[in-house]
């Protein structure tokens, strides 16, 4: 067994494990975007009594599960993306922002618990290459969730669906609420 700590990454020797945490990024993706919108799932589970739908990706078929008030879907296609629906109606401001806020606070837990596990101890190089994908995947979905931006446009928003720091922002100003209350 190859300890991690006896690999220099930025060699030759290191370049295919680099490759392969690049590789595992892309595959660990989608789960990044699963753990994010379980986030938002789980408050709104709490904090609404109507249905919740959660989707990842682009899925074209039968949902994963199918409850009385849960609908979950999921796809690798386009899995960068996921929503969660939910109905805001008779919701305070505190709840939309503990319900926006429940993706990246998710998305941010699983990175800092993955790094602390990661760079805790001394792994094998293929646990550790798995640890730094996992990482990254989940750090790029709560640095892409928090910038007040719009995403890349979809089907259902042309614009681009909002970000959840630009949810956060409107909420908060109370600005471009005519805009966010088209989208949800």
């Amino acid at each position: 067994m190859t300890l991690a700590s006896s690999i220099d990454y930025l060699s030759m020797e290191g370049l295919p494990w680099v490759l392969m945490a690049w590789a595992g990024l892309y595959f660990f993706r989608p789960f990044a975007t699963l753990i994010h919108e379980l986030g938002h799932f789980w408050t709104a589970f709490i904090l609404t009594r109507d249905g919740i739908r959660l989707t990842v990706g682009n899925p074209a078929g039968n949902p994963l599960y199918q409850g009385n008030r849960v609908r979950i879907e999921f796809s690798f296609r386009k899995s960068s993306c996921g929503n969660t629906s939910y109905s805001d109606e008779g919701l305070g401001r505190l709840s939309k922002i503990l319900i926006i806020s429940g993706g990246p606070f998710f998305s941010l837990g699983m990175s800092c618990l993955t790094g602390w596990l990661t760079l805790s101890s001394v792994h094998p190089v293929w646990l550790e290459i798995t640890g730094v994908s996992w990482f990254c995947a989940n750090s790029l979905a709560f640095i892409r969730a928090t910038l007040p931006m719009r995403l890349r446009p979809t089907e259902k928003f042309p614009e681009g669906p909002p970000s959840d720091g630009l949810q956060l922002l409107w909420l908060l100003s109370g600005k471009g609420q005519s805009e966010q209350e088209e989208e949800n």
